[in-house]
């Protein structure tokens, strides 16, 4: 009697086996190999169906016959964004030997080569010295050929490192310096600097 019962569920199961493979079959022809989606409407019950056109099959005369892609088109380029910070412009004079920082007499440290109009992101930094261990005021300044960004002032009678930073914006190409004088005191001397100038895209 159990024989009997099992036999019959096992042939539906296959049955619906078989109808799902032969339905996943068919809907693999669908979009066509062009991508294009083939369909009919009923004007009159305002149905729409799907329909295989590798298989030959079309839409009645009472239908009509409507087409699209399964990708659209291409649309328009948006507008360009801004320039991110992806260049950098960098001097490094870490390990370079030492220079002389004149009494009141501004030195160029490190300078950038030239840089595009834009805006930029500028750090520096150098080391300094009064090799007679007297109190020296330290003046450092960020310039370009014409502005001052930047000023920092450091009084030390030893070592010292000197940071400086700004936002430099150039209307035209210009170079960027660290740019160093003793105030006070004679017998300074600069070394291990560093200067690196980071091009932004907006500065808010």
């Amino acid at each position: 009697m159990n024989g009997k019962l099992i036999k019959p569920a096992l042939v539906a199961l296959a049955i619906v086996g078989a109808l799902l493979v032969v339905g996943g079959i068919a809907y693999a022809t669908i979009p066509d190999a062009g991508g294009v989606i083939h369909a009919c409407y009923q004007k009159n019950q305002g149905t729409l169906r799907v329909i295989d056109t590798d298989k030959a099959q079309t839409c009645a005369s009472s239908e009509s016959p409507l087409n699209w892609s399964q990708t659209g088109p291409q649309g328009a380029q948006g507008p360009p964004g801004p320039t991110g910070p992806s260049d950098v412009w960098s001097v490094d004079g870490y390990g370079a030997g030492l220079k002389s920082l004149p009494f009141q007499t501004p030195v160029d440290l490190a300078t950038t080569s030239t840089l595009p109009a834009g805006s930029y992101f500028v750090q520096a930094e150098t080391e300094a010295e009064n090799i007679q261990s007297l109190s020296t005021a330290y003046f450092c300044d960020l310039v370009d050929s014409s502005t001052t960004y930047q000023e920092t002032r450091v009084t030390s009678s030893d070592w010292v490192t000197i940071h400086v930073q700004a936002v430099v914006t150039l209307a035209s190409p210009d170079t960027i310096s660290l740019q160093c004088e003793a105030a006070n005191s004679a017998g300074t001397e600069a070394f291990n600097w560093q200067l690196a100038a980071i091009k932004v895209g907006t500065v808010h």
